[in-house]
């Protein structure tokens, strides 16, 4: 499973599960965590106009997601199989967490985004928390 951001780490964690799902003929599961959304003020003016549930939003955003899209692209043109890709809100690292341990994922991959020491030292890095509490093998990419 890839964390896709859009960062450049991201992007290169992209490639190696590209590489190593080739050499074990792999199915790469891709994956984007979304924050909280708050819904723009637009779409809901648009969404009670249409008579579209607001809790359709984020399923509107994911649909539309740039990050899954260009990463799903890159797998299947590297010949690759690729699963659904999974876009959920919440918490980063429990996000990804949970859904390592419900698709049975045997391998995580995610880039490793520079924190100042200080931020580091009080809030941690998603990938550093992934990396300590995942239950199988977590690469990190820099």
């Amino acid at each position: 499973m890839v964390a896709l951001d859009g960062s450049d780490q991201s992007k290169k964690a992209l490639e190696l599960a590209v590489d190593l799902a080739k050499m074990w003929n792999a199915t790469i599961y891709l994956i984007h965590v979304q924050e909280r959304l708050k819904m723009p003020k637009e779409f809901e003016k648009y969404a009670k106009v249409e008579r579209i549930p607001p809790s359709n939003y984020f399923a509107m955003v994911c649909e539309r997601n740039q990050f899954l899209g260009e990463g799903l692209t890159r797998v299947k043109e590297a010949g690759v199989k690729a699963a659904d890709p999974i876009c959920v809100q919440g918490d980063p690292t429990a996000s990804i967490l949970n859904a390592a341990k419900r698709n049975k994922i045997d391998l995580i991959i995610m880039g490793s985004r520079g924190l100042g020491l200080f931020k580091k030292a009080v809030v941690g890095s998603v990938c550093s928390k992934v990396f300590h509490n995942s239950s199988c093998t977590t690469i990190a990419v820099k």
